[in-house]
């Protein structure tokens, strides 16, 4: 279990708060658990690869009114196929290759003020890709 502590925005005040989020990387199970108490509420997450259960949690969130203020939740974040059991992911350009040096920690502080839900980011990776 991995208890990872990030920022969340209150989309509505801009208000900052700091929670803790567990993270249960395929120990019990084949699948990603992400799970956090916001605010009495309870959010949870999985999926069998670890991109995809962070998008639903952070969708999950944007739902209720908060965006993670991490590298998951950037417009340019993608994972790889061969990334899927890993909390990393490539932060990309277009009109680029991703990198080594692109791969950042899914989780890390990102200091951003807009929030992509998950349809967003898969138009941005669509395009990426074409590009």
């Amino acid at each position: 279990m991995e208890i990872h502590e990030v920022v969340l925005m209150e989309l509505n005040t801009g208000a900052e708060l700091t929670t803790h989020v567990e993270v249960d990387e395929a120990e019990i199970s084949e699948n990603i658990y992400i799970n956090a108490k916001i605010k009495e509420r309870e959010i949870t997450s999985s999926n069998y690869n670890y991109l995809p259960a962070y998008q639903e949690f952070r969708d999950k969130l944007l739902e209720i009114g908060y965006g993670i203020k991490c590298n998951g939740s950037r417009l340019n974040a993608v994972q790889s196929g061969m990334m899927g059991a890993t909390d990393k992911v490539y932060l990309v350009e277009i009109g680029r290759q991703a990198l080594m040096k692109d791969i950042v920690h899914i989780w890390d502080y990102a200091d951003i003020d807009t929030f992509p839900d998950t349809s967003q980011q898969n138009d941005f990776f669509e395009h990426w890709i074409k590009r």
